[in-house]
C-alpha cells in the first residue's frame, strides 16, 4: 500500500481514537466523585433534573452527595458535574471566569435569542472590552438620571391598570407576567436608546416582542426543547442548518434587529460626551481607529442584547413579587404603610439606601433570591482546573475529598436556583419571608417575628449580589444590575401604594425555559401565567 493510502487511512482512526479517548478521559476523570442513586438508562439523571420545581431535585442531590456531584448524562453521553459549593463557584465565576465559557451548546442558543452581545461573546480580551464599551452606561451617575423615564412608564402603567379595573367593577384578574412585560420594555428603550415602544399603550412593535418572547420562553419549557438540546450536544452542526425550528429560536432577535436600524437611523449623539447607551455606541461607531471602532453590525446586537436581557428579567422579578405580595396580605400591608409614610417620590438614591424603605428592600431581596431569571446556567471547562471546595465530599472510594480536578471539556452544570434556595445556608429556603434580611437591624424588630431567623455570616452564602446567584458574580456578572433594581423598586412603589393584589388560589409550578418563568397547575397548555387579583387601594 503507498504512501499517501496509508495516510488516508490512518487519518479517520487516529479521529475516532481521539474522540474514544476524550470520551474515556471525561467519562471516567469524575469516577471517585459522588453521583445520586438510580439513574435512567437513557435519561441519566438529567430529565429529573431539568423537570425541577423550584430547585427540590438539587437540593435533595445536595443532602444526598454534597454540594458537588456528578450526573449521568443522558444518552450515553460523558458525566456532568455540578456545582454548588461557593468555594467552587467563586473559582468558576470570579477568578478564572475565562476558563470556563458557556458550553457549546448554549452558545448558538444565546446568540439566536439575544444576538452577539454582552452576554454571548467569550474570550477575555473580547469581553472586557465589550464590557468596558458599554458599562459606562449603567454607572451609578448615569442610572440616577434614568429615573424620570422610569416614573413615567410606571405611572402609565398606573394609569392603564386604574382603568381596567375602573371599567371592569372594581376589580381585575389579571397574569402578572402580561402586566409586567410591556412596562419594562419601555423602560429600556426609553433609558437606554431614546425610543418609546409605547407597549403599555398597546403599540404593535411593543407586543410583537412580549409576545413573541413569551411564545420561545415557552418553547424552551417543552419536553421538545429539552431533547432538542440533547440532539444539539450530538450534533452541533445542526444549528446552521436552515430548519424552521432552529429559524424560530431567533425571531424576536430578528424583530429587534430590524427595528434596531431605525433606532440607531433616529439616533443623536451628545457631543458633551453623554453617556447614555446610545450615545456610547454611536460614539464607537464613529471612531477612526479600527481596533476601537464598533460596526453598525455590532450596534444591532448590543440593542437585541439590552432590550432582551434588560426587559424579560425585570418583568419576572416584578411579576412574581406581586404574586407573593398577594399571597401574604399582611406583608403587603405593611410595606404599603412604609411606601406611604414616605414624603414625595423617592430617587435612585432613597431606593439604593437601604434603610430608606426596609422592607421594600427586603421583599425585593427575597423575591430575586427565590425567583432567579437564569435559574441554572451551563458552563464548561476551557482547559484542565482543578475546583477547591469549601465543603469536602465523600468520594466513591469512602475518602474525603477537598476539591475536584477537572479535564478540558468538562461539562458544569449550576443550579442558580438550588444555590438561592439551599436549606443550609436559608433554613425556610421555600418560604418567603422577607424578614430575614431585617434580622438585627435597628428600627425593623416591627417587621420581625419572635424566633425568626436571620442571615448566615457573608463566608457561608455565595459571593454574588446580596449573598444570592441571582446576578451572577464576578468580572460577567449582570452589568445593568443598578438599573435593574432602581426600575423594579419604582414599578413596586408606585403598584402597591395604588393597588391591592390577592391571591386567586390557583397552584403554580415552575419550568425553566429561556427564564424561569410559572404555569399554572391544571392548565399548563395555557402558557407561561400567573393570574393575579387586583383592586384600587
Amino acid at each position: 500500500m503507498s504512501l499517501p493510502l496509508l495516510i488516508a487511512a490512518a487519518i479517520p482512526l487516529c479521529i475516532v481514537g481521539l474522540v474514544i479517548k476524550t470520551w474515556w478521559d471525561r467519562r471516567f476523570l469524575l469516577r471517585n466523585v459522588p453521583a445520586p442513586a438510580n439513574p435512567s438508562l437513557i435519561w441519566g439523571h438529567e430529565k429529573t433534573e431539568w423537570e425541577d420545581n423550584s430547585g427540590w431535585q438539587w437540593r435533595a442531590w445536595f443532602k444526598e452527595c454534597g454540594k458537588a456531584f456528578k450526573l449521568k448524562a443522558a444518552w450515553g453521553h460523558p458525566d456532568i458535574l455540578v456545582v454548588g459549593d461557593t468555594v467552587a463557584l467563586s473559582h468558576i465565576y470570579a477568578k478564572n471566569t475565562y476558563n470556563y465559557p458557556h458550553s457549546p451548546v448554549f452558545i448558538p442558543l444565546i446568540e439566536r435569542l439575544t444576538g452577539r452581545g454582552l452576554i454571548w461573546v467569550e474570550g477575555e480580551r473580547a469581553h472586557k472590552k465589550m464590557r468596558a464599551l458599554v458599562a459606562p452606561a449603567f454607572s451609578a451617575d448615569n442610572v440616577r438620571k434614568m429615573g424620570s423615564d422610569i416614573y413615567q412608564v410606571a405611572h402609565s402603567l398606573q394609569n392603564k391598570l386604574s382603568n381596567e379595573i375602573m371599567g371592569n367593577g372594581g376589580s381585575s384578574v389579571v397574569n402578572a407576567f402580561e402586566l409586567t412585560a410591556p412596562a419594562t420594555l419601555d423602560v429600556i428603550g426609553r433609558v437606554a436608546f431614546g425610543h418609546d415602544f409605547n407597549t403599555i399603550g398597546n403599540s404593535a412593535e411593543g407586543i410583537k416582542i412580549t409576545t413573541g418572547w413569551k411564545e420561545q420562553n415557552e418553547m424552551g419549557q417543552e419536553q421538545a426543547g429539552f431533547t432538542a438540546l440533547l440532539v444539539l450536544r450530538l450534533f452541533p452542526w445542526i444549528t446552521s442548518l436552515p430548519l424552521e425550528a432552529i429559524q424560530a429560536q431567533g425571531a424576536v432577535a430578528n424583530r429587534i434587529r430590524e427595528l434596531a436600524k431605525g433606532i440607531v437611523s433616529n439616533g443623536e449623539i451628545d457631543e458633551k460626551g453623554g453617556k447614555d447607551l446610545m450615545s456610547i455606541l454611536l460614539r464607537a461607531n464613529g471612531q477612526q481607529d479600527p481596533a476601537k471602532r464598533v460596526d453598525l453590525a455590532e450596534i444591532y446586537d448590543h440593542i437585541v442584547t439590552f432590550i432582551v436581557a434588560g426587559h424579560e428579567t425585570t418583568a419576572g422579578a416584578t411579576a412574581f413579587s406581586l404574586w407573593t405580595l398577594g399571597q401574604n396580605p399582611d406583608i403587603q400591608t405593611a410595606l404599603r404603610d412604609e411606601l406611604l409614610s414616605f414624603p414625595g417620590e423617592p430617587t435612585y438614591d432613597d431606593f439604593a439606601n437601604p434603610d430608606t424603605f426596609p422592607l421594600l428592600d427586603a421583599v425585593c431581596k427575597e423575591n430575586l433570591r427565590m425567583f432567579p431569571a437564569s435559574a441554572r446556567n451551563e458552563k464548561v471547562a476551557a482547559e484542565d482546573d482543578i475546583l477547591p471546595l469549601r465543603e469536602p465530599i465523600r468520594g466513591a472510594d469512602g475518602c474525603w475529598m477537598n476539591s475536584i480536578p477537572v479535564k478540558k471539556g468538562q461539562v458544569i452544570h449550576i443550579p442558580s436556583i438550588g444555590i438561592n434556595r439551599d436549606e443550609d445556608v436559608w433554613g425556610d429556603a421555600d418560604v418567603f419571608r422577607p424578614s430575614r434580611w431585617l434580622v438585627g437591624r435597628p428600627g425593623c424588630e416591627k417587621y420581625c417575628k419572635p424566633g425568626d431567623q436571620g442571615l448566615k455570616p457573608a463566608d457561608e452564602m455565595c459571593g454574588g449580589w446580596a449573598g444570592i446567584f441571582s446576578f451572577s458574580e464576578g468580572p460577567r456578572a449582570c452589568v445593568g444590575m443598578r438599573l435593574a433594581l432602581f426600575e423594579y423598586k419604582v414599578l413596586i412603589y408606585t403598584l402597591v401604594k395604588n393597588f391591592v393584589f390577592e391571591d386567586t388560589g390557583v397552584n403554580v409550578m415552575l419550568r425553566f425555559g429561556a427564564t424561569l418563568a410559572p404555569r399554572v397547575v391544571g392548565q399548563e397548555s395555557d402558557g407561561i401565567k400567573l393570574p393575579v387579583k387586583i383592586s384600587l387601594a
